[in-house]
């Protein structure tokens, strides 16, 4: 490896440090850099002072840095690789000796440079450099293109196919993702946000010699951003400069992506398996709240069954533990006959208001009683129905604070899953990497998933990108979402099914015993990044592979046990880091569980306490989603009741708008009891008359011979 850098990086996973390392060995000859101002002489020879004698590459980007200051451009670079933890080593511009011995061991994954830095490179020894004997050739990136780029200087580099850079102001404007084979992969074709109102384009001379990668559209002509170049010695790719230049800290999904996707899109080409990757893509779909009655509200889960089977997913119930006793018998032998589409997870323990929401409200040790009840509760479901849950928790309404989420963990749950995977006392981090993964280990090293309503905007860009990072899908309902249809699912279904074919629809526990992130060691072995402490770990190569496996912990719960395959496996922590090393045959898994000491004694729980006001407040729930949403009336209540009044602090207004909701109810109540006494009356009126009138009857029919 190189000399020590002042820059280092701080990885966006697990939180490992790469540190991007300068060589400091350049050719002594330094006769073919560039002919140029005497600052650059000046520039160059600085470069060669500040550069310590280098080591070799070990399967590493080479950055050509000229030693000037860091700019935001590289700074995208430099998280790209983090995401995919791939390490960064910075070069001299005359260190073309270390990038021929990095292309002779098989050990540089490509070169990158800012394209501020091609006056101080020698053009002809780096492209000579990079080719390999077999013929194939290490790619380049051209980072950072920009006006003040010399446009000659850029027509060398491109063979002529690239004239410069313009700028172009504009609104209404989007990139566009082109198809180039083994690059673009899911993102073909996909629409990502552009959040400037001018861009930086490339002048192409030559359109039939490169390959457009990204372009921005604005409905009427199309600026390429990102090439390939067609040249038949070297792969080069060339990147414009971002015209906004900034790095967002509290960017969604889709924009962290549109910011980085250049970077991102060419360390995932050229590191491959050597980069963070999930083995297989997952998916599942959890409806919150309904318990095992036939219909509960818009949910029919015969029906349901028959949509999943035709269009391929899996639905989980976020199942309240209240109900743990309520089940009816049909629907339960229907989950147990079909747990390949069915599954259950806990959804809270009463779903009272703020049951896990704010400690102001809720001491700690409150609502560290209501999960240890939800968890006797569901033990009972499960002695009950024989169906099995998974211990994974979904919050009612908001996500708890960092204490119950330490809670959670130390109760041995796998993880939380909610539309935020922040903790409500929490902020988010400062990271433009913390969008890009659903599932974060930062608050009480505990799994914080997030989810995404199932009626998302833009859900083929938002599919393309979640697969392209290989994050699993998390969707969610609730039962309205089926009231207009029970294949109101399908359609995000099939569209999930056409963009990864080879997905599996399955439950929140099998997803997160596949949770964790594997890369390939240049000796053949993988390390590997868990955000659980239940996996599988899956040897998919042809041969015996040592595993390096990891997980954040902090030592708080404190650990009970660790097993591999039920029994006792040695580990080590350290530096923030549980750590094993598994072996693993070709083709065959082994089971790792991580265990914490707690004080749950079941026997002590009663799984049926409560209050009044919980059986009032479920009944009340049931009323709501069972009947009242089969109404358009009752519906337009719920709606005006959420919208306005359930999440103010006006306590008032709430007590108001409960009697209002309760009158409406006795007066629905009311009115059905009377149509059906009507009805009740007309049937025995009716009984009557013919009993008293025989000749009434209708005569039977003779049997047909």
């Amino acid at each position: 490896m190189f000399g020590s850098s002042s820059r280092t990086y701080n990885a966006a996973l697990g939180g490992k440090v790469y540190s991007p390392e300068r060589s400091l060995q350049c050719e002594a000859d330094v006769s073919g850099a560039p002919r140029g101002s005497v600052w650059r002489l000046i520039v160059s020879l600085s470069c060669l002072i500040c550069f310590s004698t280098s080591g070799c590459f070990a399967a590493d980007i080479a950055l050509i840095d000229s030693g000037g200051h860091s700019s935001i451009e590289q700074r995208k670079f430099a998280l790209a690789a983090q995401f995919y933890g791939v390490n960064i080593d910075h070069v001299s511009p005359f260190d073309v000796k270390a990038i021929r011995r990095g292309v002779e061991h098989n050990s540089l994954l490509a070169v990158a440079v800012e394209a501020n830095d091609l006056p101080f490179v020698n053009r002809s020894a780096l492209l000579h450099a990079l080719r390999r004997k077999s013929g194939a050739s290490i790619p380049l990136l051209i980072f950072g293109v920009n006006e003040q780029v010399d446009a000659h200087l850029l027509s060398d580099w491109s063979d002529g196919e690239v004239g410069g850079v313009q700028f172009r102001t504009g609104s209404h404007l989007n990139y566009l993702v082109g198809d180039i084979s083994g690059f673009t992969q899911q993102l073909t074709g996909v629409h990502l946000p552009f959040a400037g109102e001018g861009l930086l384009y490339f002048a192409v001379t030559k359109p039939n010699f490169v390959r457009t990668i990204i372009q921005v559209d604005d409905d009427t002509i199309s600026f390429p951003t990102f090439l390939e170049l067609d040249n038949s010695q070297n792969q080069i790719f060339l990147v414009c400069n971002d015209a906004l230049g900034a790095i967002s800290n509290n960017a969604d999904l889709m924009e962290s992506f549109a910011e980085l996707s250049p970077d991102l899109m060419f360390i995932k080409y050229v590191a491959g398996s050597r980069a963070w990757h999930m083995l297989h893509q997952y998916a599942n779909l959890t409806i919150d709240d309904p318990w095992l009655h036939e219909p509960y509200g818009g949910v029919s889960y015969k029906k349901l069954l028959t949509e999943m089977e035709e269009h391929n997913f899996h639905t989980t119930i976020a199942f309240i533990p209240w109900n743990y006793d309520r089940s009816e018998k049909q629907v339960v032998e229907l989950f147990r006959q079909h747990p390949e589409r069915f599954s259950i997870c806990v959804h809270g323990d009463n779903h009272d208001h703020k049951e896990f929401d704010d400690l102001a409200d809720r001491p700690l040790s409150v609502q560290s009683a209501a999960l240890r009840q939800s968890i006797a509760r569901m033990e009972r479901f499960h002695d009950l129905t024989r169906i099995p849950y998974d211990p994974v928790f979904v919050f009612p309404h908001n996500i708890g604070s960092v204490e119950i989420l330490k809670e959670l963990k130390k109760y041995n749950f796998l993880a939380t899953v909610n539309s935020s995977n922040v903790p409500g006392d929490s902020q988010r981090p400062h990271d433009p990497l913390f969008a890009l993964r659903p599932v974060t280990l930062g608050f009480g090293d505990f799994a914080s998933i997030t989810r995404f309503p199932a009626g998302l905007t833009n859900r083929l860009s938002f599919l393309a990108v979640q697969s392209y990072l290989d994050n699993p899908l998390f969707f969610y309902v609730h039962q309205d979402f089926f009231l207009s249809s029970t294949g109101a699912f399908n359609a995000v279904a099939d569209d999930v099914n056409r963009r990864e074919p080879n997905v599996r629809w399955c439950n929140l526990g099998e997803i997160l015993r596949h949770l964790y992130l594997v890369k390939l060691r240049d000796n053949g072995d993988y390390d590997l990044l868990t955000f659980s402490p239940a996996i599988d770990v899956e040897n998919t190569s042809g041969r015996t592979s040592t595993f390096a496996v990891r997980k954040r912990e902090s030592g708080s719960p404190a650990i009970w046990s660790v097993q591999v395959d039920g029994e006792s496996f040695p580990f080590q922590q350290s530096d923030g880091y549980l750590n094993l090393s598994l072996s693993i045959p070709p083709g065959q898994t082994r089971s790792v569980t991580i265990r914490y000491k707690n004080d749950l004694e079941l026997a002590s729980i009663d799984p049926a306490a409560g209050t009044f006001r919980v059986y009032l407040l479920r009944k009340t729930s049931d009323f709501r989603d069972m009947t009242l949403s089969e109404y358009a009336p009752g519906r337009a209540l719920t709606s005006f009741y959420y919208r306005h009044f359930y999440y103010r602090h006006d306590k008032w207004a709430r007590i108001v708008i409960l009697l209002l909701g309760g009158l409406f109810i006795l007066i629905c109540g009311a009115g059905w009891s009377v149509l059906q006494v009507a009805r009740s009356r007309r049937i025995k009126s009716k009984s009557s008359y013919v009993h008293q009138n025989p000749e009434t009857r209708m005569p039977r029919k003779s049997p047909v011979s």
